[in-house]
């Protein structure tokens, strides 16, 4: 067993963890920065895992963050395939599983991990895609053209794999016990996805559930709740993720819907938290939320990071707070949004020859915005939306 010293530990090999760890080598070079990360890989870009056509190699290298390597080579200690074990904020203390790793100031950057109902858990070709072997894995699943493949979850990871698949010529079915899929963002958006993933070839199956899985001559099909039977040689699991915090059990920490942090991501004494399993209050929205989209996590770590070396040096931290982005290719078509909803809004539309741009009003203030393609009018709009966005300022996108 040994034991270590660090000015700043990053748990996580996350694109939130990365940022973290090149925001403290960058604007603190006198400081020490350890990186834990239970995988094998410097860390890589994940969007593409689920969007890589199937004839196109996959290559790990070619994901990793070109930055990476530098750090490694400037002094970052990247310790891979190590798992974090435990946390004692009162020692400042990760316990690893050779030794222990004591801190100055720590990052917690650990993700999220895939839900995998009972019915699917231990089962042959049943796959869940979170990382770069899960991925691999899933594509020589696939490799023969006579598979059928059934993702369960038409959410926009399912969609995109689903996508992927189609394009290839698979047969492959999305499943999804809502009847209408991303309806949180409204009854024409939910449509318009269906009818994208339809048109495209892919079979849908939506308002039901997953109650059996058959096996009959080699040839595997799941059972809906109808009795509706679905080719499923390949099944591909994506019904949602759940916080990597089963480590911080008894560290003190509090919980509820991930880590609860302040406005500057700090979560206890010299502790902060990045990305997937932050829960903070964003000033933008004057609400607390977390959030599971890449380009916050990678806003959050940078901003972490800098919170941790301030810390160290004896200055204030800064407050972080932004506004909330994804995006999504599916069938040729990208689906973007910015904005945080509740649920309450006035939903406005514009269907053009150019695609769909949907607009998010409460009051008279936009609260988000999503569009299948129009890229031109999104960016803008979403950069406004940095701002407190007044609904008279939008009147030439509607039109």
């Amino acid at each position: 067993m040994t034991t270590s010293t660090t000015d700043v530990a990053v748990v996580g090999g996350s694109t939130a963890g990365l940022r973290a760890a090149e925001a403290v080598a960058r604007h603190a070079p006198e400081l020490s920065v350890t990186v834990i990360s239970d995988e094998p890989h410097l860390p890589y870009e994940l969007p593409p895992l689920s969007k890589v056509a199937l004839d196109d190699r996959l290559d790990v290298d070619a994901l990793v963050y070109p930055f990476a390597a530098g750090l490694r080579d400037s002094g970052v200690d990247f310790r891979l395939n190590t798992r974090a074990l435990s946390l004692d904020t009162k020692s400042n203390t990760v316990v690893l599983p050779d030794g222990t790793l004591t801190y100055r100031a720590l990052v917690i950057a650990t993700g999220c991990e895939a839900i995998v109902p009972p019915l699917f858990a231990g089962r042959p070709r049943v796959h869940a895609l979170r990382r770069f072997e899960d991925a691999t894995a899933l594509r020589a699943a696939v490799a023969d053209p006579e598979a059928s493949v059934a993702v369960v979850g038409a959410g926009f990871i399912g969609g995109e794999f689903a996508s992927t698949l189609v394009k290839a010529k698979r047969t492959v079915s999305l499943i999804d016990l809502a009847a209408k899929p991303l309806d949180r963002f409204g009854e024409r958006v939910a449509d318009a996805y269906a009818a994208l993933h339809r048109d495209a070839g892919v079979g849908l199956f939506l308002g039901n559930g997953v109650v059996d899985i058959t096996e009959e001559d080699g040839r595997r099909r799941l059972v809906l709740g109808d009795g509706t039977l679905v080719p499923a040689d390949v099944i591909v699991v994506g019904v949602g993720v759940r916080p990597s915090i089963d480590w911080l059990r008894g560290s003190g920490l509090t919980f509820d819907n991930g880590i609860l942090a302040d406005a500057t991501l700090r979560a206890a004494d010299n502790v902060f938290v990045a990305g997937d399993i932050v829960r903070w209050p964003n000033a933008r929205f004057d609400t607390a939320m977390r959030i599971e989209h890449w380009t916050s996590a990678a806003e959050q770590g940078r901003a972490a990071g800098m919170n941790a070396a301030k810390l160290i040096s004896g200055a204030k931290g800064d407050d972080f707070a932004n506004v909330p982005y994804f995006w999504s290719d599916q069938h040729g078509v990208r689906i973007q949004f910015a904005g945080h909803l509740t649920g309450d809004e006035e939903i406005v539309e514009s269907s053009t020859d150019d695609g769909l741009l949907i607009l998010y009003r409460r009051g008279e203030v936009v609260a988000g915005v999503l569009a299948f393609e129009r890229r031109a009018q999104f960016v803008r709009l979403r950069a406004l939306l940095r701002r407190e966005l007044r609904w008279q300022a939008v009147d030439e996108f509607m039109r």
